[in-house]
């Protein structure tokens, strides 16, 4: 598969492959080592599969042993299907006239699933070797998307913690995505936890989890018996998503938690009936929350966004896991409740040439537009990650108003 786009200098070779065929296990957890758990949700990710995209990889060897990879994904992105009203009809017009600026097709490096996308790169490469691979592997993702006629070619939802190169950050124009929210667990108990908000904020959470009563917590690996309910509350909130890019099978959550080391459910039940779940990855390093989903009726009623918010926060507590990472989205929400947020990018360039330079002379309009489209919040002003949590509270508590859903139900990313 794609033989014309092979490389080799010197001892280096460079390939593209369906999925991860040909990269051992072994090997992936080299290139992704821990405590990334990218290696293996990658791998899950290649055998569950996910509806509308096609999954490759590029990868570049030293002799037998690869040395770099580069996860992709290629889609067609219809713009009209993340918003309602005059303006998916317009964008539907538009998307005819215009296939590749209004439904382009896109070959991305990045991951469909994870809190920021990285790079597969072993860590005893020299900075010399790893310049070269990365010129290989880069120069052959082009040829590839000259290959597959492809309209942009994308780095999808990275930060400074994903491995790529500076270089690749000057090359490419990028608009800001949705960031991840982390919180810092520098506190010893709910009681200090709480008393960072303001007195309205304090006054509305202790009235939250006074519902908690009504409601029944079970963690566990093993949610066979429960899992056509768990992805039937999974598709129902990819549906109410106003940006859900992708979505999984049910093998995904059949398989995660004997996939992924620390995976496990946080299910919620009102009156023996299934209402709510959290998929969740506990190690001793940090918590990170993959997807928060749940029936919308009885979700509101016993807010059980906020009460799955601060389970998690007592469990890092007790388990003195020292971060929280809950995802993307809900941004807003999520500040409320003590989080800051780490900024990721989308990096493109468009294969036409007229099409890039315009959207290259004016970068500033790219999120503009985009955010007006409903793709990410407006508020330039978010609390960013090197702010500490302390300081967004202790000194200003009458500017935390009281935490609400508004309408948001996932912390992870669907």
């Amino acid at each position: 598969m794609n033989k014309s786009i092979n490389q080799t200098t010197n001892n280096l070779t460079c390939k593209c492959v369906p999925r991860l065929d040909g990269v051992p296990a072994a090997d992936l957890a080299r290139l992704f080592p821990e405590p990334s758990i990218t290696a293996p949700l990658l791998s899950l990710l290649q055998e569950s599969g996910i509806d509308g995209f096609t999954l490759r990889s590029i990868v570049v060897s030293d002799g037998d042993t690869p040395v770099l990879l580069l996860p992709l994904f290629e889609t067609r992105f219809d713009l009209s299907a993340f918003v309602k009203g005059w303006t998916r009809k317009s964008l539907k017009v538009a998307g005819r006239l215009l296939p590749s600026v209004f439904q382009p097709r896109i070959l991305c490096v990045g991951l469909l699933v994870g809190e920021w996308s990285e790079i597969g790169v072993d860590p005893h490469l020299d900075g010399a070797t790893l310049d070269e691979a990365c010129t290989m592997a880069f120069d052959a993702l082009q040829q590839l998307a000259v290959e597959r006629t492809s309209d942009l070619v994308s780095f999808y939802n990275f930060n400074h913690l994903g491995k790529l190169p500076a270089e690749v950050f000057k090359k490419f124009n990028q608009v800001e995505c949705q960031s991840c929210a982390r919180l810092p667990i520098n506190f010893n108990s709910m009681e200090e936890f709480l008393e960072r908000f303001s007195k309205a904020a304090r006054k509305d959470l202790r009235r939250k989890m006074r519902a908690a009563g009504e409601v029944h917590v079970v963690r566990s690996r093993d949610i066979s018996p429960f899992l056509d309910r768990i992805y039937t509350l999974y598709l129902e909130t990819v549906a109410r998503s106003p940006l859900a890019f992708g979505r999984h099978n049910r093998l995904f959550f059949e398989k995660i938690c004997a996939s992924v080391a620390g995976a496990e459910y946080t299910l919620y039940f009102v009156q023996e009936e299934l209402v709510a779940f959290n998929l969740l990855v506990v190690k001793q390093e940090a918590m990170v929350d993959k997807y928060f989903c749940m029936d919308y009726g009885p979700g509101r009623k016993y807010n059980l966004y906020v009460l799955s918010w601060l389970e998690n926060v007592r469990t890092c507590m007790e388990q003195k896991i020292p971060l929280y990472y809950s995802g993307q989205g809900a941004e807003k929400t999520k500040t409320h409740l003590g989080a800051t947020l780490i900024p990721s990018y989308i990096l493109f360039r468009h294969r036409l040439p007229l099409i890039d330079r315009f959207l290259t002379a004016w970068p500033g309009v790219n999120g503009k537009v985009l955010s007006h489209l409903g793709f990410w919040h407006k508020d330039t002003s978010r609390p960013s990650s090197d702010i500490p949590v302390s300081g967004n509270f202790q000194k200003q508590p009458p500017s935390i108003p009281a935490p609400t859903m508004e309408g948001f139900e996932r912390k992870g990313d669907a």
